[in-house]
């Protein structure tokens, strides 16, 4: 099969070719074929020599005047970097074969689709070892060999995201293979599981990934904590068993961001509309925010689904039961808190990612107060909240309503829902719109001013009262330096009246 290369492809891999030694054979393999042939862009290139690997990569590194180093010393791989941490950005790995010769180190790769190669002599020609073409057309996810998965298990987890990447159907002798070497990827280190996790939460549909992961015995490896909800049942007023709820709210959640449809004829296609129509006007910039990376480039939405994965995962350990036989939960969100907090460092994830996290898992069930029948929606409740979740406090929101749908479907009460979907408005447009006047109102006195005004020391006592005045600025109780400085008179009076001291 001949393929025709783009003017930007054709000249890195001349170059390439022209910076290896007479007579080495280097050849293009892997994903970046695949992609050429399906006519997909490319930015990472691997290529493949019998020898002199790093020499090659030395080479190219200084024709492109590009950053490069050793990625592994025993596979002799060099990778080189071109446009380094830009969207451009442009990555090259060269590696000795692995098995010694070119069909060797294809049977040694994951799946025929990515055992594709083409000679830089002759760089339009594409060689097929494997039958990955046939496979590719066809639409059929096969492993280049028997002992394909368990070489890496990590494999399993590529199997999965290249099954919906390009709509293909994993061939059942595969299937056997992914399900056998599953159980292998508790080995794998954080950092890689990690890398290839958050690859599949960037796709859409993660709910049908989380499934697929499932059937395959992934789960277990990659989130073992949650084993403990899969045996769960539906518990009234809830309608689906634990683990059915929990995929339920991440469907939910990408319904009401717009990155997936409401199913024609869904029994609440009525609540997703009113919950959409409520929400627009912050529409674009709920989706800006959580396109933005917590840490290390890892957008929050990908986050936020794993939060909604690990939501209910406390639930199982606090389960109770009264003397009426009625259920209880309590102290669940802190439960599933720590158990996602555990997770997301084994995946050695960064220390804002995990608080943000911990911090959702927690807090989930926060808004379900402000919905309650005759609860209203005060300037200071507001403050409160986001004081204590800051900007996650908008992907709480979002979470707490995908929740509340999941847990009752279409026997929740319509009364019931539009209150909820008017706090999660409310709260957003504070968010929104009245950052300066409701989330972080201006300070009127400082540390300094309390100290020089009513000669206090510096002390915990300081801090107390600049909360407590921002608090009464957001309920509208103070307004100018006058009014702050009477606050903190009537502050300081209180707490003197309770007993606590205070300098003069």
């Amino acid at each position: 099969m001949k393929i025709q290369l783009d003017p930007e492809t054709r000249q890195l891999l001349e170059l390439v070719h022209s910076s290896a030694p007479e007579n080495l054979l280097v050849h293009l393999v892997g994903g970046a074929v695949r992609d050429l042939v399906l006519g997909r862009p490319v930015n990472d290139f691997d290529f493949v020599v019998p020898a002199q690997s790093l020499e090659l990569a030395k080479k190219v590194r200084q024709q492109l005047h590009a950053v490069g180093f050793t990625l592994d010393d025993e596979r002799q791989t060099g990778r080189v970097i071109l446009n380094q941490s830009k969207p451009n950005e442009i990555i090259l790995d060269f590696v000795i074969y692995t098995g010694g010769s070119l069909l060797e180190d294809a049977k040694n790769r994951d799946f025929t689709i990515n055992t594709l190669l083409l000679d830089l002599l002759q760089p339009e020609e594409v060689i097929d070892l494997l039958g990955g073409l046939p496979d590719l057309d066809a639409k059929v996810l096969k492993a280049a060999s028997l002992h394909s998965m368990q070489l890496d298990p990590l494999r399993v987890l590529r199997g999965i995201r290249f099954k919906r990447t390009f709509n293909l159907e994993i061939e059942p002798q595969t299937e056997s293979l992914m399900r056998a070497a599953a159980e292998g990827l508790a080995q794998i280190s954080g950092e890689r599981i990690r890398d290839e996790l958050f690859k599949i939460l960037a796709q859409g549909d993660i709910a049908g990934a989380f499934r697929l992961m499932d059937s395959l015995g992934v789960l277990d490896a990659v989130f073992p904590e949650l084993a403990v909800i899969k045996p769960q049942p539906a518990i009234y007023p809830h309608v689906h068993p634990l683990w059915e709820h929990t995929l339920q709210v991440i469907t939910y959640l990408e319904i009401m961001l717009g990155y997936r449809a409401n199913p024609v004829g869904s029994n609440t296609e009525n609540y997703m509309q009113l919950a959409k129509e409520i929400l627009a006007p912050y529409a674009e910039q709920v989706r800006d925010l959580l396109s933005q990376p917590v840490q290390a480039g890892r957008p929050r939405r990908s986050l936020l689904m794993l939060a909604a994965l690990y939501h209910d995962a406390g639930k199982p350990l606090m389960q109770t039961q009264d003397e009426k036989g009625h259920h209880h939960f309590y102290g669940h969100d802190k439960a599933g808190s720590e158990l996602m907090e555990k997770r997301a460092r084994a995946l050695m994830l960064g220390k804002e990612e995990i608080a943000y996290l911990t911090l959702l898992v927690s807090q989930h069930m926060r808004i379900h107060h402000f919905s309650k029948p005759g609860v209203e929606m005060t300037d200071r409740a507001v403050y409160r909240y986001f004081r204590d979740l800051g900007d996650a406090g908008v992907d709480n929101a979002l979470l707490s309503l995908a929740d509340t749908l999941a847990a009752f479907e279409d026997t929740l009460q319509m009364e019931a829902w539009e209150r909820e979907v008017k706090a999660v408005n409310e709260l957003l447009a504070a968010w929104f719109n009245r950052q300066e006047a409701l989330i972080q109102p201006p300070k009127l006195l400082d540390g300094r001013d309390l100290q020089r005004i009513f000669g206090l020391e510096p002390s915990p006592l300081l801090g107390e009262i600049i909360a407590a005045m921002r608090e009464a600025q957001a309920a509208g109780e103070v307004s100018d330096e006058k009014g702050a400085i009477d606050f903190v008179y009537q502050f300081l009076e209180s707490k003197k009246q309770e007993g606590e001291p205070h300098e003069n």
